[in-house]
């Protein structure tokens, strides 16, 4: 069991990394909102989007509950229960939507990858994984809750945790050109896969010392991932005004299609 005082320090952390995701969160809708015309334009989906930021949301206040009823707020102990399922549901499922909503627009979701010599075949390739992977994103949303019941929490979490590893790097990419490219989506896209990963890192430090102070961090780093990537939503750019460096800049590292194009970014 752990101390008293860092059962209320790990208590007030949960209620304020809560808290504080229903701002951040609230606040990249507002960002969705303010410019949905863009978003419309740009993205393949924006409602999609929307979804994925209400499932962050809702993820943290199964997890607050699920502390509640479990183990007196510590991680140590893994029990596979409802509240956890509909934690993971969520939480992952918002990073598989938020990497699909991001596409680029106008872009079919199944196509013919390019292997044409002048687009290089790496970039073929490249087309090949991306078109594989926004397919398994959709399935393993379909399947999640099959896989929670038949996995437990622990196996589950393993299988689910490094895909959606794969989804927040696609989102930092299709983030900072999709909808830039500029120095907000840019650095805003990677300082939310390296927060995100940071609280990977926490959550298995966590496992292998055990030490409740640690928790802190995890819940911490995921809900402050969402900060730069909000802030990123906010500074997005219509096509119209991209400078022409940029939007060559944008056609030649094109990693949703793997191809130069005149219209789509």
């Amino acid at each position: 069991m752990i101390s008293r005082p860092n059962n209320i320090l790990i208590l007030l952390n949960n209620f304020v990394s809560t808290k504080l995701t229903f701002v951040v969160c609230t606040f990249a809708i507002y960002a969705v909102y303010r410019k949905v015309a863009i978003f419309q334009q740009r993205i393949f989906s924006p409602f999609l989007l929307l979804i994925g930021l209400i499932w962050l949301q809702i993820g943290p206040a199964f997890e607050i509950g699920n502390h509640f009823y479990v183990n007196d707020w510590e991680l140590r102990e893994s029990i596979s229960d409802m509240i956890n399922a509909s934690f993971s549901f969520f939480n992952f499922g918002a990073q598989n939507l938020i990497s699909l909503s991001l596409r680029k627009k106008g872009v079919n979701f199944l196509r013919k990858p390019n292997f044409e010599p002048e687009y290089y075949y790496l970039r073929g390739l490249m087309e090949c994984v991306v078109i594989v992977l926004d397919v398994l994103f959709v399935v393993t949303i379909l399947i999640q809750p099959a896989l929670y019941n038949t996995l437990g929490r622990d196996r589950s979490s393993s299988v689910l945790s490094p895909l959606a590893g794969v989804a927040g790097i696609l989102t930092l990419f299709r983030l900072w050109f999709n909808l830039g490219p500029n120095p907000y989506t840019k650095w805003g896209g990677i300082f939310f896969l390296v927060m995100a990963l940071l609280g990977v890192g926490m959550f298995q430090l966590y496992k292998e010392i055990c030490n409740e102070i640690v928790h802190i961090f995890i819940g911490g780093s995921f809900v402050c991932s969402v900060i730069p990537f909000s802030v990123a939503l906010w500074n997005i750019e219509s096509l119209e005004s991209i400078s022409k460096e940029d939007l060559d800049s944008a056609e030649n590292i094109n990693e949703e299609t793997g191809e130069k194009t005149e219209q789509e970014v």
